[in-house]
Parts: structure tokens; C-alpha cells; sequence
């Protein structure tokens, strides 16, 4: 009765409405940080993307009211899934674009939403029902038609593999980091998320920054050009600060393996932005953006009694229960 009553509620279209806006945002992010590709190496790119929202978030914490992780604990969670969710996530997904292609490094990445719903079988007990399940397998299904033809590229196979790995490793990153998160909201339901968010760009940022300086330097960076500033801009500041806290924020009422199964749609997102730019898609690529959003739709239709109950609600029930 709780859980059916989220859904019907407000609290789930604002959910619904964060994911929508993340969704188009990491669908754009792909096509900006080729941009900023053109004038830095690819760990570069990847510490830039996250060191200035951590920078930004600390000066706009203050401002509004929002505070930092005040203890130990809350700073182990902040850290542990932002080592994952930053650091992981990033580094992997970028490195599987250079590597084995923006396609094949898509799909892969877009395995989130299966790692979670194993994960939460695995560490919770929980049943997966068939209609979310149905849903994860035809959205999955989908992207792969939508990034078809990017899949049969030439490249040497080694490359491939390696890359494969690192987008696999995003994804379980990000699905890890999902189920930390989603579990930290539960344990402690007034998490400041903004703050949560801060500590996760702080703890992977470094990591990142310090992988990049080590390993590709400085001087491969054109630090003068403004089509590079521009693009960090974007894909620290709205990419990863602002849209990672409207995904957590969404955690909240909507479980991790709906949250998750948005991802499915961000290459259609990318896909659409092509055409609009002059690059119109195959027949073949239009009928996977339309699996993709059945699959989409059936995991978020699916009856709530077989599927994972939201944190906060898991978290009452035990107090209850208890």
C-alpha cells in the first residue's frame, strides 16, 4: 500500500521528471566531450570533468544551506561510492570510447541496470520479477540496435577487448555505486545529497587528477582554448554535478533497477541529436530507439509486489519491524 501509493503520487513524477532531464543530458554529454577530446588526452578529460564540480559544489553548498558529510561514516560512504561512481565510471567509460568505440562502449556501459538487479539478488535476497526483467532484456536489446552501426567498426582486437573490460567495469562501478547510495539514503533518510554529492567529486576527483598527472602530463593539454573550457564547462557543472544529483534525488522513491533502466535511453538521446545536427539515422537505429523506450516503459509499468521496495520504505518497514 506505501509503495503503490509513491507511485501514484507526486513524489513519483518528480522522480520521473529528474530521470527525464538526466536522460538528456548524459544523451549530449557524448557528443561535448569529443569536443573537449580535440584538445586534451582522454584521463584528462575525465579529471576536468570532475574537479571543477567538486570546486563549484563547494562554493554553492554554503549558499544554499547544504553541508558536507559531518562524520567518518557518512564521509566512507561519500568516498566509497565516489571512488565507484566517479572515478570507476569515468575513467572506464572514457577509455572503452578510445579503445573499442563509442558503440560497443555504450552497450556495454548500459549493462548497469542488469548488474543491479543481480546485485540487489545477490547481497538482498530479492526476486527479480519477469515484467522487469522482460523490460531490462528488450531495452537492452534496443540500445544495441541503436548503436548497430557503430558495432562493426575495424579495430585491432586487443583494443577491443581491453575496452570492452573498462566499459564493463564503469558499469559495475555504477551499479555498485547505485546500491551504496540507494543504501545510505535508506540507513540515513536526511542525507543531505548535495553534500553527499560534493564528497563523491571530492574523493574521486583526486583519484582522477592524480591517474591523469601521472600518467599523461600536462603538456598534451591545450590549456588556452576556449572550445575546451566551454565543454568542461557542460559536462562537469550540468553533466555530473547538477544531473547526479537530480539521479539521487530520484533514488529516493524510485528503486534502483527503474532508475537505472533510464540509462537505456540516453543513446537514443545521442542518436536524436545526430539528426538534428544532418546525421539521419537507419531504419535499423529508429527501431531500436523504439524498443528501447517499450523496454523503458515495461520495467517502470511493471507491478510493484514483484519488484524491489524503495529504500526509504525497506528502511521503515525494518524500524517497524523491529
Amino acid at each position: 500500500m506505501i509503495a503503490a501509493a509513491t507511485v501514484r503520487g507526486r513524489p513519483a513524477v518528480v522522480a520521473t521528471g529528474l530521470l527525464a532531464f538526466d536522460v538528456v543530458i548524459w544523451g549530449t554529454t557524448p557528443r561535448v566531450t569529443a569536443v573537449a577530446g580535440e584538445h586534451a588526452g582522454p584521463l584528462m578529460v575525465t579529471s576536468l570533468r570532475a574537479a571543477p564540480t567538486a570546486v563549484a559544489l563547494l562554493l554553492v553548498l554554503p549558499l544554499l544551506g547544504f553541508r558536507l558529510p559531518e562524520s567518518r561514516t557518512a564521509w566512507a560512504w561519500a568516498a566509497g561510492s565516489g571512488l565507484l561512481m566517479v572515478t570507476v565510471f569515468l575513467a572506464g567509460l572514457t577509455e572503452a570510447v578510445i579503445r573499442a568505440g563509442p558503440g560497443i562502449a555504450i552497450v556495454l556501459a548500459s549493462t548497469s541496470p542488469f548488474f543491479v538487479a543481480l546485485l540487489e539478488r545477490v547481497a538482498f535476497g530479492r526476486r527479480i520479477g519477469r515484467g522487469v526483467l522482460a523490460g531490462l532484456v528488450v531495452g537492452f536489446g534496443g540500445v544495441i540496435l541503436v548503436v548497430s552501426s557503430q558495432l562493426g567498426a575495424t579495430r585491432d582486437a586487443a583494443d577491443i577487448f581491453v575496452g570492452c573490460m573498462f566499459a564493463l567495469a564503469g558499469a559495475i562501478g555504477w551499479a555498485i555505486g547505485t546500491l551504496v547510495v540507494t543504501e545510505q539514503i535508506s540507513r540515513h533518510p536526511d542525507t543531505d545529497l548535495a553534500g553527499l554529492t560534493t564528497g563523491q567529486y571530492l574523493a574521486g576527483g583526486i583519484v582522477l587528477l592524480a591517474l591523469a598527472m601521472s600518467i599523461e602530463g600536462t603538456g598534451g593539454t591545450d590549456w588556452s582554448s576556449s572550445e575546451l573550457w566551454l565543454a568542461i564547462a557542460f559536462v562537469s557543472i550540468v553533466g555530473s554535478g547538477v544531473a547526479t544529483l537530480a539521479y539521487f534525488r530520484a533514488l529516493r522513491t524510485i528503486t534502483p533497477t527503474r532508475a537505472t533502466a533510464w540509462l537505456f535511453l540516453s543513446p537514443v538521446v545521442a542518436v536524436v541529436l545526430e539528426a538534428i545536427l544532418g546525421q539521419l539515422p537507419e531504419g535499423l537505429v529508429l527501431l531500436g530507439m523504439v524498443i528501447t523506450i517499450v523496454g523503458v516503459a515495461i520495467v517502470n509499468a511493471a507491478p510493484l509486489a514483484t519488484q524491489e521496495v524503495p529504500a526509504t520504505t525497506r528502511h521503515k518497514m525494518e524500524v517497524n519491524d523491529g
